[in-house]
């Protein structure tokens, strides 16, 4: 899978503890078994980095766009969440390429990241065994319409389970991912344009369905959620989106 998604300047084929083991082998042959001392400079350079890059960004996070940026609900996200006693995860597509350069993980397993190794729909499966397994903490997977599409109704296995979790859905009525591919099968049977009331599923499978439309709501719809799940209520967003292409390099 090297350079299938991305080019890389260095490939690295082994097992992962083997190959890790010789890295930290070879750098301490370089630099000693202290390692490097910390240095200022780079701490600048990297600082200065960070904020020439968040200067490009910020104005997007706090987009007043409609329909909604998903960089917004980000971006609200990072605002309203208890960094520290909040799980996030990502699906896979278009929020995960959003949410994985600007969320924060401040402490570990308060993020779970996992790039492209798992499956679309991964996400609420996922954060209802975190739940299960972490019961105090608030427990919130960002996914699209497409990954609901593939596991939609395990909103009522959290239900059954007395697992409350949030689920943040991005609905912008495509693959915001794919926006050019399958041309014949998008011609001819609409493959990558969807639509739904999922706010209103979510209500028939036994969660609390919260659609929200205006940039200025995500903040209260994201408290309200807390507040629902803290009362053992599963919670739907439906938070109408657009088809977001823009993506950070870093």
């Amino acid at each position: 899978d090297i350079n299938k998604d991305y080019d890389i300047s260095v490939g690295l084929v082994g097992d992962a503890k083997l190959t890790l083991r010789m890295m930290i082998d070879e750098v301490k042959g370089i630099l000693g078994d202290q390692g490097k001392k910390s240095s200022d400079e780079i701490s600048q350079q990297i600082s200065d980095i960070n904020q020439k890059w968040m200067s490009q960004w910020q104005p997007v996070l706090d987009s007043e766009e409609v329909p909604i940026s998903a960089y917004r609900v980000v971006g609200e996200m990072m605002k309203v969440l208890d960094l520290e006693n909040s799980i996030v995860t990502h699906d896979a597509g278009a929020p995960r390429d959003i949410i994985m350069p600007f969320y924060p993980g401040t402490v570990p397993h308060s993020y779970v990241g996992w790039g492209k190794t798992t499956h679309l729909g991964y996400g609420i499966p996922l954060m209802t065994g975190v739940k299960i397994a972490c019961p105090d903490k608030f427990c919130v997977n960002i996914m699209g319409d497409g990954a609901f599409g593939m596991s939609g109704l395990d909103i009522e296995t959290s239900v059954r389970a007395k697992a409350p979790i949030t689920t943040i859905l991005l609905n912008n009525g495509g693959m915001a991912t794919y926006p050019g591919g399958y041309p014949t099968a998008r011609e001819s049977f609409g493959t990558t344009y969807m639509t739904g009331d999922y706010a209103k599923i979510a209500e028939g499978l036994g969660a609390v369905g919260i659609t929200v439309t205006k940039p200025g709501d995500v903040a209260d719809a994201l408290e309200q959620a807390k507040k629902l799940n803290s009362e053992g209520k599963t919670v739907l967003l439906d938070i109408h989106t657009n088809l977001e292409d823009r993506r950070s390099n870093f």
